[in-house]
């Protein structure tokens, strides 16, 4: 099973996790990490690479960040490996719960793939689609 790891300012990791158990129930393989004032470099990689470690069971760990360019996405760059850690920035709900419920027999690349498509294609802006 592929682990997933949120990284994310403030208890936004959190939140979506608690939402998308909400959803699905108990979600195995997922860990969090808030990004604080109060939490420094140093820590945050040391803490990085442990939940790493405990979530890679040998088919990898996806990494998802709250926004590109910000703290936790540049702060995960750094484990980036192919075919074992992937980072992808634009966390949201649907993103989640695509992740959390079909990544038992996928590749990394795949789950990523599918990760970002399920993120993307729940942008809506509804005055669009219902023609308002």
């Amino acid at each position: 099973m592929i682990g997933i790891l949120i990284v994310a300012h403030c208890d936004l990791g959190k939140e979506l996790l608690n939402a998308a158990e909400l959803i699905l129930g108990r979600i195995e393989a997922v860990e969090t990490i808030s990004i604080t004032q109060t939490i420094g470099s140093e820590e945050l990689l040391k803490l990085m690479s442990q939940k790493i470690k405990e979530l890679d069971a040998g088919d990898g760990v996806l990494i998802l960040t709250d926004m590109f360019g910000g703290t936790p996405s540049n702060i995960s760059l750094p484990f980036l490996e192919k075919e074992r850690v992937e980072v992808l920035a634009g966390v949201n709900l649907p993103m989640l719960i695509a992740v959390a419920k079909d990544r038992e027999d996928t590749s990394l690349a795949e789950l990523s793939k599918k990760a970002a498509q399920a993120g993307k294609s729940n942008i809506t802006l509804a005055g669009e689609l219902l023609s308002v």
